[in-house]
């Protein structure tokens, strides 16, 4: 049901879907009010220095920027490539064709729930003519996730499962790819995860990608995607790692940690406040613990928002 309503959704324009969007932004927040506590209490966590005022309207923009990536989503799975880098600019594109010798070598990308990722995903597939590949956890429902896979894949990317990236990667380390992986969501109870403070508050972060760039020697990178004006998104690119086998793990995970923190601080609205990022507090160090730890909390439940 779920898929056919995505594709039916699909057919309408970009203007119409936006007026759609604009009024579940109000529902979602005041009538159905979709995880608003965990919104409120995110906001809080994240910005002690915020009014309460300021702090309303945050979350205002936040639901507004959610409904509107969801239309955006729907309605860019009918796109051709090419109108994506109408509403997608990159930067500064020439920092991944050196980190990929042009395209001799694979690139890990560490993005975040920031932007439009799904858009941010072929606007770099339009750039690179390169293999392109995206972690991501299956999604709870089956039909939402059969339309999520076949959006991304539609210009050939290829959809690696979170559990098998590392064997993935290993396997293909010969193969040239820029592997996208959206690293700002809570590792679950079986993969290991590196805690360091993140804003304002001991969190945990996946340990998986650095383990991968370090085993394979494959360089890492962090891209944000930050909302220009509706419907219109810039990436900017940084290196985190030209070469991983010079630095720990913890290095990679601290130096991803403090560029997504620096790309939310810079626009708040444009994060996904929805997730709940911060679910182990019962079992975070504690405040006097250093901010950096590599033992694994246990969880009780696997992260549920899946979208990469």
């Amino acid at each position: 049901m779920i898929y056919g309503l995505y594709t039916t959704l699909a057919k309408l324009s970009l203007t119409t879907l936006y007026r759609l969007g604009s009024a579940t932004a109000w529902l979602l927040e005041h009538v159905f009010r979709y995880r608003r506590q965990v919104v409120d209490e995110n906001l809080a966590r994240a910005f002690p220095e915020m009014t309460v005022t300021q702090r309303r309207k945050t979350r205002q923009a936040f639901y507004r920027h959610l409904a509107d990536t969801t239309v955006e989503i729907i309605a860019g799975s009918r796109w051709p490539l090419a109108r994506f880098t109408e509403r997608v600019a990159i930067k500064n594109p020439e920092l991944l064709h050196t980190l990929s010798n042009n395209g001799s070598r694979t690139v890990v990308v560490m993005t975040l729930h920031q932007g439009n990722w799904e858009w941010m995903l072929h606007s770099a597939r339009a750039e690179y003519d390169t293999r392109h590949a995206f972690v991501y956890k299956r999604l709870h429902s089956e039909s939402a996730d059969r339309f999520s896979l076949e959006a991304r894949c539609r210009f050939g990317a290829e959809a690696i499962e979170m559990r098998d990236a590392a064997r993935n990667m290993i396997r293909h380390r010969r193969s040239p790819r820029l592997i996208f992986m959206v690293a700002d969501q809570s590792p679950g109870k079986r993969e290991r995860a590196h805690w360091t403070s993140f804003l304002h508050q001991q969190t945990p972060f996946f340990a998986g990608a650095a383990t991968i760039a370090r085993m394979t020697g494959a360089p890492v990178a962090f891209a944000s995607c930050r909302r220009l004006s509706r419907g219109h998104y810039q990436i900017d690119l940084q290196t985190i790692a030209d070469n991983p086998a010079e630095l720990e793990e913890s290095e990679i995970i601290e130096r991803y940690a403090r560029c997504a923190e620096t790309a939310i601080n810079d626009s708040p609205e444009d994060w996904l406040w929805s997730n709940r990022r911060w679910k182990h507090a019962a079992t975070q160090p504690t405040a006097d613990s250093p901010d950096t730890v590599s033992a694994p909390p246990p969880d009780k439940d696997s992260q549920s928002k899946p979208n990469t």
